[in-house]
């Protein structure tokens, strides 16, 4: 019987997240040629083609997608055999936890958890690392960060990242950011969205975000004429302060100072954003990861939406 070498394995699941060889090769810090080479060999081995070497992309085969699907299934098996053999019997918990916050609002959501896991265990590493928000998923997948804050929009659902463990922290609800001196604002903070299609928008459309506006105007009967696809939330809130046009912000993304805006609830819909705690299934009996769960849902459950002012002032208030 052949033993498939995990290692080998790993780099087929890379190739196959990452989209090329070259690509794997460049995250691993191997040369392409060693990469293809182990694939290979991988091949051989399995008695199966793993690449469509023909596309442009290195995607796999159907043969290919079965092994990885495994492979995630060993992964995760080893990495609890490890965690469960590097707990203390004392308790205390040691190592690095690290952690992407791809939010501009993440620190406020995760300090105060990370805060209280450090005073818990202060022999505990804890470093927080940026990453893009709709990478964040595949980074602690492929073992770059232990934990990640992720978003998510249930009115455009995706496909569930295999080997994941997600854990809502909160739900806020997702308005229509205008310029305080937009004609269409209505003093009752409300508005219809069809109202604002043949406004200039501001929306990224390879993000979940902007994906989740081209639905929602889709559902509204028009396609938004896009003026900015910048995603960053700071940037887009300063350019709708200036009337460069509007944009679909969550409300707990903070107004950017001296950049006041007028958000408006959208008539007859309600489209919210769920930020989850993602790690890895089979890290779940890590002791860092095992003490972070708690520690955020400690924190999730002190948490409170931002206090706003009544509807039709100019700007919410954001207090942390």
């Amino acid at each position: 019987m052949t033993v498939l070498d995990v290692r080998k394995l790993v780099l087929l699941r890379e190739v196959g997240a990452r989209g090329s060889i070259a690509a794997a090769a460049q995250a691993l810090n191997y040369t392409r040629s060693a990469v293809s080479q182990q694939l290979s060999a991988l091949e051989a081995e399995t008695g199966a083609a793993l690449l469509d070497r023909g596309s442009k992309r290195a995607e796999l085969t159907t043969a290919g997608r079965l092994l990885v699907t495994h492979t995630e299934r060993v992964l995760a098996a080893l990495e609890t055999a490890e965690a469960q053999l590097l707990a203390r019997e004392d308790g205390k918990v040691t190592g690095e936890l690290r952690v992407g916050v791809p939010l501009h609002e993440g620190p406020a959501l995760l300090v105060p958890a990370l805060n209280r896991l450090r005073d818990r265990h202060p022999g505990l590493r804890i470093t927080l690392h940026g990453v893009d928000p709709d990478e964040g998923r595949q980074t602690v997948r492929l073992g770059r960060l232990d934990a990640v804050l992720a978003a998510g929009y249930p009115q455009v659902p995706e496909p569930r990242v295999p080997g994941l463990y997600e854990e809502e922290v909160i739900s806020d609800r997702i308005r229509l950011a205008v310029a305080p001196d937009h004609p269409l604002t209505r003093a009752e903070g409300t508005c219809a969205l069809a109202e604002f299609a043949e406004q200039p928008w501001l929306l990224d459309r390879a993000s979940r975000l902007g994906r989740l506006a081209l639905h929602l105007c889709a559902g509204a009967g028009f396609v938004p004429d896009v003026v900015s696809d910048i995603g960053d939330m700071q940037a887009v809130l300063g350019l709708v302060s200036l009337g460069w046009g509007v944009a679909l912000v969550p409300d707990l993304v903070p107004d950017r100072p001296g950049h006041p805006v007028t958000r408006l609830a959208l008539e007859g819909i309600r489209p919210t954003r769920r930020v989850t705690l993602v790690v890895r299934e089979g890290a779940l009996d890590s002791p860092p990861v095992a003490a972070l769960l708690p520690a955020v849902r400690e924190a999730a459950d002190n948490l409170r939406l931002p206090t706003r002012r009544e509807p039709g002032s100019q700007s919410p208030e954001n207090r942390w």
